[in-house]
């Protein structure tokens, strides 16, 4: 015969004990309820929309001269998949980023350099900060090549990315806060020639402050082509490239 189990009565627990943990569940369930807002929150606070950033000038794309067998970085093939990063953007967690960089051609001295960038998401509102104006090349004289403006692109008081234009005498100063669409940055310069400036271009680089920033396949499609103030260059924040020097879907 198997043997016989006793069968046991549970026990119900006091009121007092069933209404302190009831108390304790309910307060680790507004905890996790906390948490979870703080952190959509935090998100909201700091968005990275994707800003369109135009032409400055009407010129040229770059052409091929100097790209066959050229890599990164090349100082002498102007295309952004291989063109050097001279100038590194700063952001607010202290490091630095180099996305890519490209020469604009087919200027010439005295012609405007303009500022063009917009959300792609109407829904956002962005501003534009001039972050820095200082001499263009390594040298530290002006006479060799000019200036470097870079302009922040804000949403808030969080900082997308920016757009570096090198080679370009000035309009602006550091510190302003100008309108994102239409403002002249400069016009183009002419320099000594040197290895850093040799003929009327504008060196234009794109950073972002997450994921990278990416150029038009324009640039790498059409060399030497036509280009036209506002004709797209490449977007800021949103998320279109995997890897620096990369071309926009």
């Amino acid at each position: 015969m198997k043997p016989k189990l006793c069968s046991r009565h549970a026990i119900a627990p006091p009121a007092a004990h069933r209404t302190a943990v009831r108390a304790a569940l309910a307060a680790a369930l507004t905890l996790i309820a906390t948490l979870a807002l703080a952190t959509t929150s935090a998100s909201a606070s700091t968005p990275d929309p994707a800003v369109w950033v135009g032409s400055p000038v009407n010129g040229t794309w770059p052409n091929t001269s100097g790209c066959s067998g050229a890599g990164y970085p090349s100082d002498a093939c102007s295309l952004p998949t291989v063109h050097h990063i001279v100038y590194s953007s700063s952001f607010d967690w202290g490091t630095t980023v180099n996305d890519w960089a490209a020469d604009d051609q087919g200027v010439s001295a005295g012609q405007r350099v303009m500022l063009y960038a917009a959300p792609v998401n109407s829904g956002y509102s962005v501003s534009a900060h001039v972050d820095a104006v200082g001499p263009a090349c390594a040298s530290g004289r002006v006479a060799d090549g000019g200036y470097r403006v870079t302009v922040g692109v804000y949403a808030g008081s969080t900082k997308i990315g920016t757009v570096t234009y090198g080679h370009v005498n000035p309009s602006v100063s550091a510190g302003q806060w100008i309108n994102r669409w239409g403002t002249q940055i400069g016009t183009v310069g002419s320099y000594n020639w040197t290895s850093c400036w040799q003929g009327a271009h504008v060196h234009l680089e794109m950073a972002n402050r997450h994921n990278y920033s990416c150029f038009s396949n324009i640039f790498v499609r059409y060399p030497g082509a036509q280009l036209s103030e506002t004709n797209f260059q490449g977007y800021l924040g949103g998320s279109y490239a995997t890897a620096p020097r990369r071309a926009c879907p």
